[in-house]
């Protein structure tokens, strides 16, 4: 059907809302707003004569019967009722929960019939920007190339670490990822998705607790960053974020530096603004965008919390970009919204083409400007055209928006004030529901998106910008695990893509950073068919910066198919030479635990390898693995386990074989050759200081020297 056929009544339906928005707030009791309901047609003509519904809506609240003469009064309520017996009674409940829920967020906009409002202002709104506006690619500090200046950004982002709070959105669905329980096949939130052997959320507290103990080997202070996490109902999101938290027993942080707050998820449409449902009495309800998270600080008081607790900046990152953190990028990217004071920032990098990314871009208007993020699916309304910035390139001209932001928690705490539900958006894809019978049709839900509270950000054009916005390579910016593999082998935005990103990154860490002898890494297309000629995985505090782990790890070689997992931060590897597997995990490789909480200190596992050559079979090629998710079969191994503060120390040696090395607290193993074959020693680890000391040069360099 043409989209102008449907947006006569389409348009006919909003007027008549817009009008009973304003009738409603001409009256302030519940009571008086439920007679102003019962006197519409569409409400009179069902609760006149007897229901289950009706006897279900006496013995409840003044509120409920409300939201439900809501749902008749936006012309919803045969649809979303007309199954009703009395059978059925019992899951009218959960059906009310979601409706309260919707409610209460939207009450800013006048509840359900203001979200249906917006809805049909929405879909009846011209797909083409009617304002004559300029959009230039955004000027910014580019990260990717040495410089006193971003050695000094970081500095800063290490020094303010103190004053930070972090917020993980985690809510998402995640349908394109497919992600399911494979005993029970239940859907499974993202932060379940395994990567690298760890959930993607346990990856993000280890990005975070690698700043801290940055910070502690830097200034000798503990700092403990409370973190805010979005969740939802979507998968029983909120209850798997929990369960992850409990089971790494709060990741040795106190239970009250975390803040869990559910992100309300909204019904689905169609193109006529009819909401889907599930099954009878059930609604297809999904997560209302990460852009509810600012109004959601406020209405659960997350922006007093972070008050109180003396912080007034915050890093936002999702989960699904494990890349975020690499090297230093996100650290000057902070380092420079706190020295500058910046209300709002965006990491940025190159976009290519297809991606399912929005764009920054600086939008001038009638004499002012803001920075701002375009979202790939208003593009066409903006007159963007999703094509290479270079003949025959792959990047597209604006740089990509990443979802790596940095945030003054005063300004936008006031900003939500401005602009409640930003970056606003449908964006249809084919799906099923309950009418739709057995086809598929083309569904929305109403969105928001968090980068968006920018666009609140406005000034004068000739005026410097509040916000700001850096550069960096791509593959350490943004590689995300938004979508199941394909079949045809595409690999952005799936794990496979992200985990060749990050090997990619290795290949850089070790050949630039650690001058060590590597196999050619593989073309794409061979990755795919024949996995890395490589492995290497390694703990975020090792570094987390390329520079700093270049001084842990000197020289040596790792032969073709060789495996290297370094989950331990007090480490010197110098001339390794690898061919099979060698993994070095520290049980504690940070500090030691006081009453469950993670404290930064000098009582961690030490591994000290010195002219050591490592053989044994290795990974087991001829078997099918799953690289990303660290599920390798291997022949053998060398396995150094050190648990607590305890240390292992090998030089000028050979160890061969399949041999797994356990290190026990408060001792120190020691490698010794005698008679032509490998022997080890275990003796009292005696030394209480550090392993390495980190300083900072005057050209703003930080260097390690051996305690």
């Amino acid at each position: 059907m043409h989209l102008r056929v449907l947006q006569q009544p389409l348009e006919r339906q909003k007027e008549h809302l817009r009008s009973l928005l304003v009738k409603l707030r001409r009256v302030s009791s519940i009571h008086d707003k439920i007679e102003v309901l019962n006197a519409l047609p569409e409400v009179d003509a069902f609760f006149s004569f007897p229901s289950p519904l009706k006897t279900f809506l006496s013995g409840l609240s003044l509120e409920c019967e409300y939201v439900i003469k809501e749902v008749f009064a936006i012309g919803q309520g045969k649809r979303l009722f007309e199954e009703v017996e009395t059978s059925a009674i019992h899951r009218l409940r959960p059906l009310l929960e979601d409706l309260l829920a919707l409610e209460a967020f939207y009450r800013d906009l006048g509840g359900i019939i203001g979200y249906q409002h917006l809805v049909l202002t929405l879909l009846t709104t011209d797909n083409h920007s009617t304002e004559r506006e300029k959009l230039t690619p955004p000027e910014g500090e580019d990260l990717s190339k040495d410089s006193l200046r971003v050695r000094r950004a970081i500095i800063e982002g290490i020094q303010s670490q103190g004053k930070m709070g972090e917020l993980y959105p985690v809510g998402g669905a995640a349908d394109r990822l497919q992600l399911k329980d494979e005993k029970t096949e239940e859907g499974l939130p993202a932060a379940r998705l395994i990567f690298l052997g760890k959930p993607l959320l346990e990856g993000v507290i280890a990005d975070l607790q690698a700043r801290e103990y940055l910070h502690y080997k830097l200034f000798g202070a503990q700092v403990r960053t409370p973190i805010g996490m979005m969740t939802s109902r979507a998968n029983r999101n909120h209850e798997h974020i929990r369960s992850i938290c409990i089971q790494n027993k709060w990741f040795g942080r106190p239970k009250s530096s975390f803040k869990f707050f559910k992100q309300p998820s909204v019904p689905t449409f169609t193109k006529k603004g009819e909401w889907c449902l599930q099954k009878p009495l059930k609604l297809l309800l999904k997560p209302g965008g990460h852009g509810m998270l600012w109004k959601l600080l406020k209405q659960n008081h997350v922006f007093e919390w972070f008050d109180s607790l003396g912080v007034s900046k915050a890093l936002i990152r999702q989960i699904n970009n494990p890349m975020a953190a690499i090297d230093h990028g996100l650290l000057a990217f902070l380092g420079i919204g706190h020295k500058n004071d910046k209300t709002f920032g965006f990491a940025s990098c190159p976009r290519l083409v297809n991606a399912h990314e929005g764009m920054n871009v600086v939008k001038e208007i009638q004499g002012k400007k803001v920075l701002t993020n375009i979202e790939y699916c208003d593009f066409e309304k903006c007159g963007i055209e999703d094509k290479p910035n270079q003949p025959n390139g792959k990047y597209s001209r604006f740089p990509s928006n990443t979802n790596i932001l940095f945030a003054d928690l005063k300004a936008v705490n006031q900003a939500v004030e401005k602009l409640p539900n930003p970056g606003l958006l449908v964006n249809f894809r084919k799906g099923h529901h309950y009418h739709a019978q057995d086809e598929k049709e083309e569904i929305a839900r109403l969105e928001t998106t968090m980068q968006n509270i920018a666009d609140v950000f406005v000034v004068e054009k000739e005026m410097t910008l509040p916000t700001y916005l850096t550069f960096n390579e791509r593959r350490k910016t943004i590689s995300t695990t938004k979508k199941k593999s394909s079949v045809k082998g595409k690999m952005l935005e799936t794990p496979e893509g992200c985990y060749y990103d990050y090997m990619l990154n290795a290949e850089e860490l070790l050949k630039n950073h650690c001058q060590m002898e590597l196999p050619i890494f593989p073309d794409e297309k061979t990755f795919t068919r024949k996995g890395p000629s490589f492995l290497f995985s390694y703990h975020p505090a090792l570094g987390p910066l390329y520079s700093i782990i270049g001084q842990k790890i000197r020289g040596g070689k790792l032969n073709h198919g060789s495996e290297l997992q370094l989950e331990i931060a007090d480490l010197e590897l110098e001339n390794l030479s690898l061919n099979g597997s060698l993994l070095i995990h520290a049980t504690d490789p940070m500090g030691h635990l006081e009453k469950g909480t993670l404290n930064y200190s000098n009582q961690t596992g030490r591994c000290h390898l010195k002219n050591v050559h490592v053989i044994n079979g290795g990974i087991d090629w001829e078997e099918d693995h799953l690289f990303w998710k660290h599920e390798v079969k291997r022949v053998a191994a060398l396995k150094i386990v050190l648990h607590g503060h305890s240390e292992f120390f090998a030089e000028n040696l050979t160890i061969e074989g399949d041999l797994t090395l356990e290190v026990p607290h408060g001792m120190r193993m020691r490698a010794q050759e005698k008679s032509g074959r490998v022997i080890f020693i275990t003796e009292p680890l005696d030394q209480k200081g550090p392993f390495w000391t980190y300083s900072i040069d005057s050209t703003d360099r930080i260097n390690l020297k051996r305690a």
